[in-house]
C-alpha cells in the first residue's frame, strides 16, 4: 500500500490519541488544583499526592508546570493555589455581575424591595452583588457578608441541591438559632427542604433575624459555583407581598435562564 495513504489512515487515530492525551493531563491538574482549594494554608508534595491520589511523579510534573503559569504558588515548601487563580476568579465575578444586574434591576423595580445575589462557598452562604431598595425601611447587608445555610433563604436553597446524606450530616452538629424561629431540628431541616425541591422556592421567616423575611430560588448560570436570587424585606411587608414577590422572582430566574440558553 502506498506510504501516503497509510499515513493517512493513522492520522485520525492518532489526534484522537492527542486528544485524548490532553484531556488526561487537564483533569490531573484540576485534581491537584481541586485538592490546594481545600487546604488554603498550603500543602506538601506528600500531602497533594496523598489527597489527590496521583503518583508522586506526576504532582511533581503539574506543580512545576502549575507554577510557572503562576496558578499556584509554593513557599517554604508548602502549594498553594496562586495570583493567576486570583485574577481567573475576579474576571469571573465581575462577568457573572454583568450578567445578572439588568435582571437585578428589573426585578428589584418590579417589587420595590432590595434584591441579593449569593454564591455557596466553603459551607456558607456569601453576599456577592445587591441592589438596595429605594425606601425608607429597607433592608441592606454588607457585600462579603457570610450566612449559615439552614435558618436562611439562599442557604436552604442551597441546601436544596444537596442530597439528604449530606443535609443530616450537616444538621447532626450543633446549629446555631439566631431568632426563636430558627430550626435546629435535624427532621425538621430535611422536611423544609423536601418542601423546598417541591416548590422550588426557600423561605426564610425571620429565622435569621427578627423583623427580617426572604425568599430565595437558585438560578443556573453554567458556572461550577452556585448562586441565588433572593428578595429580603421587612416581615411586616413581606407577608402582605409574599405571592407577589415569589411570582417575580420566579419570573426572574425564568427570564435568566432563558438568556443563559
Amino acid at each position: 500500500m502506498n506510504r501516503s495513504l497509510l499515513e493517512g489512515a493513522h492520522a485520525p487515530s492518532m489526534e484522537r490519541s492527542k486528544d485524548e492525551g490532553c484531556r488526561a493531563v487537564i483533569a490531573r491538574a484540576a485534581r491537584v488544583l481541586r485538592t490546594l482549594e481545600q487546604a488554603p494554608a498550603g500543602l506538601t508534595i506528600a500531602q497533594v499526592t496523598r489527597a489527590s491520589a496521583l503518583p508522586r511523579t506526576t504532582v511533581q510534573r503539574l506543580v512545576g508546570s502549575l507554577a510557572v503559569e503562576q496558578l499556584v504558588a509554593i513557599d517554604d515548601g508548602l502549594v498553594r493555589l496562586g495570583p493567576a487563580l486570583m485574577r481567573l476568579a475576579t474576571a469571573a465575578h465581575q462577568n457573572v455581575r454583568d450578567r445578572l444586574r439588568p435582571h437585578l434591576e428589573a426585578l428589584a423595580r418590579a417589587t420595590g424591595e432590595t434584591v441579593d445575589v449569593w454564591a455557596l462557598r466553603d459551607g456558607a452562604a456569601v453576599l456577592v452583588d445587591q441592589i438596595v431598595a429605594q425606601r425608607e425601611v429597607r433592608i441592606e447587608v454588607a457585600l462579603g457578608s457570610r450566612y449559615p445555610l439552614h435558618c436562611t433563604a439562599p442557604g436552604k436553597a442551597f441546601l436544596a441541591e444537596w442530597v439528604d446524606a449530606d443535609i443530616i450530616a450537616l444538621a447532626e452538629r450543633p446549629l446555631v438559632a439566631p431568632t426563636p424561629h430558627s430550626t435546629t431540628s435535624p427532621q425538621a431541616l430535611l422536611a423544609e427542604i423536601q418542601a423546598i425541591r417541591r416548590g422550588g422556592v426557600a423561605y426564610d421567616r425571620e429565622e435569621h433575624a427578627e423583623d427580617v423575611c426572604a425568599l430565595a430560588c437558585v438560578v443556573e448560570l453554567g458556572l461550577a459555583e452556585r448562586h441565588a436570587l433572593a428578595i429580603p424585606a421587612p416581615a411586616r411587608r413581606f407577608g402582605k407581598n409574599e405571592i407577589a414577590l415569589e411570582a417575580a422572582l420566579r419570573q426572574c430566574v425564568t427570564a435568566l435562564g432563558t438568556a443563559t440558553d
